[in-house]
């Protein structure tokens, strides 16, 4: 898999990625909306298995949350990609985004989800996504709803309650 947009590159993750990880996990922007810690690499053996943990999504299901590079410096940008979660007791995916805060606002979080999507449906063989966010996070909301997502419900992820948009495979 490897995905090119006009501007980016979206890959899988491989250990050599540790550097552009232990970033991430450090950048407010990237951790804004996120519970606490949640992406924080302890150590060096959390660090990899965090990574371990993304590749081996990929390699089972074709899906992970991967890293996105800028294609004129190779420019580490955050990460987009997919991942399962229960909704109304049935195994669903949620495709999300996450930038680093330097690279808010360029249009990249739009262009990498778009392209995503369409990964998604296309290659992956989905019929439905979906992606949540916290009423507060309108950059994301807007995001999804660029790219074709309609709100559905709120729902409690992470003892959060986020905003639930849905998108569908068109025939």
């Amino acid at each position: 898999m490897h995905i090119e947009t006009q501007r980016l590159i979206l890959r899988p993750w491989t250990l050599a990625d540790a550097p552009y990880y232990e970033t991430m996990s450090r950048d407010i922007g990237y951790n804004c909306f996120a519970s606490p810690g949640v992406y924080l690499a302890r150590d060096a053996a959390d660090l990899i298995a965090k990574i371990q943990k993304r590749i081996e999504a990929y390699a089972d299901h074709g899906i992970s949350k991967f890293p996105i590079f800028r294609k004129t410096d190779g420019a580490f940008v955050g990460t987009c990609g997919a991942d399962f979660f229960e909704l109304d007791g049935q195994r669903e995916l949620e495709m999300g985004y996450r930038l680093l805060l330097e690279h808010w606002e360029q249009g990249y979080a739009t262009e990498a989800a778009l392209a995503m999507r369409d990964y998604l449906f296309q290659k992956v063989g989905a019929s439905a996504l979906y992606g949540f966010a916290v009423r507060q996070n309108a950059g994301s909301i807007r995001v999804l709803e660029k790219i074709g997502f309609t709100y559905r419900q709120p729902i409690v992820y992470g003892d959060v309650v986020h905003q639930l948009y849905e998108a569908r495979r068109r025939s």
